[in-house]
């Protein structure tokens, strides 16, 4: 049953409006959203407010996506709500760890001892950034133990929806639920016997969602026989034994908590074949969430939280990320005929408008280089649309600029691949061949032209939009720098 919603007795309505107030230091942020805001969060249950996700709360209160997002950044600056940071299983959808830092994170893989798979750390898709309301607003009172519904849906996310027969066959296999005190223990009876209609042995799991742990007792003919009785000891490095072949039989099973938490356990019968079945005939429907990768390439987050206290050794994965390098053509001349003071004036002017531009599709500044800058973006169509605004706003400026005989030009180069989130300089950048690839093609680049590789140009609706621009595009092979191969690169220019 879900709790009702906080009663206003309940929370904490003056440090809500002081959190308000504080958010109209930020004069830009779209009304439409805070106001939501202040009529939507009083009113929201428990269970809501532990995990808001920010696209559905836009698609809720018919809201801009984008702007919902920077507004709860905002909202989470002042206070209003905690990040959080969850490991997903994409097969399970199961909230496998909940952080509340970025350095939290595994930087390699986790496992999901429900569906027994290790699932690689990739900020694209696993990680579920989501926000909870801040406790000097609002203590929530949610038990995850309370019963086997509100575990489940404590520790499985709500984006992941189950289509109705996998729920049913996973119920079917569900053979009860306890929880466990401190050095507390319980048994239950089972039978295994020695395949099921898919000629596998059948499986006894004893598992922990909240401690990420499970056992595992496989049937095999030939296994020694333990007795009737099978032992199972949760420790706090997680189930021993992890797994043990048995032969077909009655057992009794004990199941002993070791640690000094209270926890919750299921035991179950899992198929693995045949869940695998239905889930490719009755697919999980995976709603829209802001994943990791989307939040570093946030200019609010950026701005917000630039001075963010992360463990220099920060190293996470992200399958694909776009990565777009620029540099101002005549720059250096102007700084000796204009002098420092008007050139460095107008290079800021410049600064100004590509971070603008960064901002408004999606992406954001990672570093400024000189009069270079580098950014990023989770799709390479925002990262092109970004090229040719940018190249839009710096006519804009030489218009203003050729009356007073000073005029730059802007080179793009643009490239998708995969690279590594990592801290150097107490600033969160990226690593790999993919960054080093995009700012060898933008030195390829002339004044007015975006280069771009293949991995771009191959992307959907990348060559249509350079279509209806009024593009013309060369293709070509390049030799790069540190690169062991020639790279496709498209150049595009009017």
């Amino acid at each position: 049953m879900t709790p009702p919603g906080p009663s206003l007795a309940n929370m904490n309505t003056s440090v809500l409006a002081q959190k308000f107030d504080s958010l109209k230091a930020y004069p830009a942020l779209p009304e439409a959203v805070v106001q939501a805001l202040k009529e939507k969060i009083p009113g929201l249950d428990d269970w809501q407010l532990n995990r808001i996700n920010p696209y559905a709360f836009a698609n809720d209160y018919n809201l801009d996506a984008q702007d919902t997002i920077h507004t709860f950044v905002h909202a989470a600056k002042v206070g209003m709500f905690d990040f959080l940071y969850n490991m997903i299983c994409p097969q399970c959808g199961g909230i496998v760890h909940a952080h509340q830092e970025l350095d939290q994170i595994e930087s390699d893989n986790f496992h999901c001892y429900i569906c027994n798979v290790n699932v690689e750390s990739q900020l694209d898709d696993h990680v579920e950034v989501a926000f909870r309301i801040h406790q000097s607003i609002h203590d929530l009172n949610i038990d995850p133990l309370a019963n086997v519904e509100s575990y489940f849906r404590y520790h499985f996310s709500p984006n992941y929806k189950k289509s109705s027969e996998l729920l049913a066959w996973i119920q079917s296999t569900l053979r009860g639920f306890e929880v466990l005190e401190p050095e507390g223990s319980y048994s239950f009876g089972i039978r295994l016997t020695e395949e099921n209609e898919h000629g596998q042995g059948h499986i006894l799991q004893v598992a922990t969602v909240d401690a990420n742990s499970g056992s595992f007792f496989v049937v095999d003919f030939n296994a020694e026989s333990p007795g009737d009785e099978l032992h199972i000891e949760l420790l706090p490095s997680g189930f021993t034994p992890y797994e043990k072949k048995v032969p077909p039989g009655n057992y009794i099973v004990h199941v002993h908590n070791r640690t000094g938490r209270k926890t919750g356990t299921t035991y179950l019968q899992p198929n693995p074949i045949k869940i695998v079945e239905i889930a490719r005939q009755s697919p999980t429907e995976v709603l829209p969430f802001l994943t990791a990768r989307e939040l570093l390439n946030n200019q609010s987050f950026r701005e917000l939280f630039k001075i963010h206290h992360l463990s220099a050794n920060l190293n996470l994965n992200i399958k694909s990320l776009t990565i777009l390098f620029t540099d101002l053509r005549g720059s250096t001349e102007m700084y000796d005929r204009a002098g420092d003071l008007i050139a460095y004036r107008l290079v800021q002017d410049h600064f100004k408008e590509l971070t603008e531009t960064v901002k408004k599709n999606n992406g954001a500044i990672v570093k400024t280089m000189g009069d270079a800058i580098m950014a990023t973006f989770s799709r390479p169509v925002d990262g092109l649309l970004a090229s040719l605004e940018m190249m839009e706003r710096l006519e804009g400026l030489n218009q203003k600029w050729r009356e007073d005989g000073y005029e730059l030009g802007l080179k793009v180069g643009l490239n998708e691949g995969p690279a590594l989130a990592v801290m150097t300089d107490d600033r969160l950048d990226y690593f790999g061949q993919s960054v080093n690839v995009a700012a060898r093609v933008q030195g390829l680049a002339g004044s007015g032209e975006v280069w771009i590789t293949d991995t771009v140009w191959n992307h959907p609706t990348i060559s249509e939009i350079v279509t209806q621009r009024g593009l013309r595009n060369e293709q070509k092979e390049a030799t790069l720098k540190g690169v062991g191969r020639p790279t496709k690169v498209v150049r595009l220019y009017h």
